[in-house]
């Protein structure tokens, strides 16, 4: 129910509601905003909820009083929402006859009845990525994990024509001054500016509507010639048929699709050593391993980082340094300031058999944007290195062990593992409950090792070497997860199970790109032409990526749904990328 008195002078000033999801922190910018600027000014909403109750202050009043004042006049505008009413008092508004801004904490639910009040209006959305939402929800401690989930299904909307974007997924002085930013540019222009002129963003510049034509849509379940409209980083509609509108881009009958999840790749390592004994700088690595992934269709990142390391050792262990929390500071650090194309995210790589484990999990907190944890264990003789003599090919041929100090290599090794594994796994399970990060194992073989995987709470299995275990991961509703070079190559370098074969018996439900970026989209055609579903084999590398990351907000081509999308043709057979957006922001 809405409702609306119109003022008969129009205010000189401007009004400007800030409207977002739930933990997008929106008082927290407002408080922090008008501590720094006192020519900004709060307007006091009246709501029928107790004045206890949330950390905004407001007018309580019961729904007899709110329906009295609504019937008197006293509201310039009302609404309902979330099964209360909210009102903004005519008297609050006065100020901007003064010339003065006002900001009002809103909903979707206020802004019809606000800007038929007054067509100046300024809309800001705050917002944020749903792995840092739901982090901010989670510590609340006022809901659970599935109420959360829903509660971020619930919060998911275009942003309104011409609103401004707020990305506050840094920290609160960065969040301040991007906010700052757009209520500077909105003063900027006259109180008779029309609200729909406005698209500035303190962010991105100008935000332009991008409707991208005449594609094959890989939609969820279907494929159809049509037009995606992209709104303010959102998908706005999805229209079929081969004409498109007028100022869209021909994609000549390209195919068009969610931009690609990687939730497990060591292509930064590759960038950081590009040869042996070469440490490239850091920032440049991180750019380059960046750049390559966009170039490719991959949107979001599971960036892996590898912690717990080894003490060196006389002639069989070199010994392997710490490095996952001054690389995770680096990549955190340029995604805060806007420097990277795409999103990322952060994959610890929890190495059991390792001397650090239990010090460097501890130096990662839930600001880190975690999203994934998994236990790796390499202890020699099980696992991935249950064939100890491609165990030594691999020692020899990589990391330079002599042949005759193989023997002793495996003896430290495994007396290592055992002596660490379980306090290391223990570690493991409670970082990554601490974190807010999907748990995940790696290199399952047997059905004890799955099953040990699930009562530690594992969602997601890394590379399964045998369809034992992969039956048995389905078995226990944990995702399966497979290489793209495995699956390109037609089988493990390590001499595991095919992700073919896998694929075939129905157990292969995400593709990693693992070591090779341009695997995923490979692998995902490869898949589609196995079972003739084009949609099937995006999903592995889309949709059921986002699903086991916890990622609700993209994965699909749907409105509402971040606009990360790629558009690809095959060449002789091979997937070609010819663009890739991020939230709307072409990156490559």
């Amino acid at each position: 129910m809405t409702g609306r008195i119109r003022d008969e002078t129009p205010p000189t000033g401007r009004l400007v509601a800030v409207v977002g999801p739930s933990g997008a922190g929106k008082d927290a910018l407002i408080d922090a905003a008008l501590s720094q600027r006192p020519d900004l000014r709060r307007v006091r909403r009246v709501i029928t909820r107790p004045a206890d109750a949330g950390a905004e202050d407001h007018e309580a009043v019961d729904e007899a009083e709110f329906d009295r004042r609504r019937t008197r006049g006293e509201f310039a505008f009302h609404w309902q929402a979330h099964g209360l009413a909210y009102g903004i008092p005519r008297a609050a508004l006065a100020p901007l006859n003064e010339g003065r801004t006002l900001i009002f904490n809103g909903s979707r639910a206020a802004l019809a009845a606000a800007q038929a009040h007054d067509p100046s209006l300024a809309v800001v959305v705050i917002t944020a990525d749903d792995e840092t939402l739901a982090r901010r929800l989670a510590a609340r401690g006022r809901e659970t994990p599935d109420g959360i989930a829903a509660r971020l299904a619930r919060g998911r909307f275009p942003a309104p024509v011409g609103a401004h974007i707020v990305e506050n997924d840094a920290d609160l002085t960065t969040g301040v001054a991007r906010f700052l930013a757009v209520l500077d540019a909105i003063t900027d222009n006259t109180a008779s500016a029309d609200n729909s002129t406005i698209r500035r963003s303190s962010v991105q510049g100008t935000i332009h509507e991008t409707i991208l034509g005449n594609a094959r849509l890989i939609l969820p379940g279907e494929v159809i010639t049509g037009s995606i409209v992209i709104r303010d980083g959102v998908i706005a509609a999805i229209d079929p048929g081969p004409t498109a509108a007028p100022g869209a881009i021909d994609c000549e009958g390209d195919c068009v699709a969610p931009g690609l999840i990687e939730l497990h790749t060591d292509n930064l390592e590759r960038h950081m050593t590009p040869r042996p004994g070469v440490d490239w700088p850091h920032m440049n690595a991180i750019i380059a391993h960046d750049a390559e992934l966009a170039g490719v269709g991959i949107t979001t990142v599971f960036d892996a980082l590898r912690i717990g390391s080894e003490h060196k050792a006389p002639k069989v262990r070199a010994g392997y340094k710490p490095y996952a929390r001054s690389m995770a500071s680096e990549i955190l650090a340029m995604v805060a300031k806007g420097a990277l194309r795409i999103s990322h995210y952060l994959h610890l790589r929890a190495e059991i058999c390792s001397d650090t484990l239990i010090d460097e999990i501890a130096e990662f907190s839930p600001d880190d944007r975690v999203g994934i944890v998994s236990m790796m264990d390499h202890t020699p003789g099980q696992r991935q290195f249950a064939d100890l003599d491609r165990l030594r090919t691999y020692m020899v041929g990589k990391h330079g062990i002599a042949p005759a100090d193989f023997e002793t290599y495996i003896a430290e090794r495994q007396a290592l593992g055992n002596r660490v594994r379980a306090a290391h796994e223990a570690a493991a399970v409670a970082g990554a409950q601490r974190l807010g990060a999907i748990l995940a194992s790696h290199d399952d073989t047997t059905t004890d090792h799955v099953t040990a995987s699930a009562a530690h709470g594992a969602g997601l299995a890394e590379f399964p070497t045998t369809l034992e275990a992969a039956r048995a991961c389905h078995a226990h509703g944990i995702a399966v997860m497979m290489g793209g070079p495995n699956l390109i190559r037609g089988g493990s370098h390590s001499g595991n199970v095919s992700a073919l074969e896998a694929a075939e018996a129905g157990l292969l439900d995400i593709i990693s790109s693992d070591y090779i970026p341009a695997s995923l989209l490979m692998g995902a055609i490869a898949l589609a032409r196995q079972s003739d579903d084009l949609p099937a084999g995006i999903a592995t590398v889309t949709r059921n990526a986002a699903r086991a990351a916890g990622l609700t907000d993209r994965g699909a081509l749907e409105p509402g749904l971040r606009a990360d999308i790629i558009r690809f043709r095959e060449v002789n057979g091979t997937p070609v990328v010819r663009g890739t957006w991020v939230k709307g922001k072409r990156v490559a």
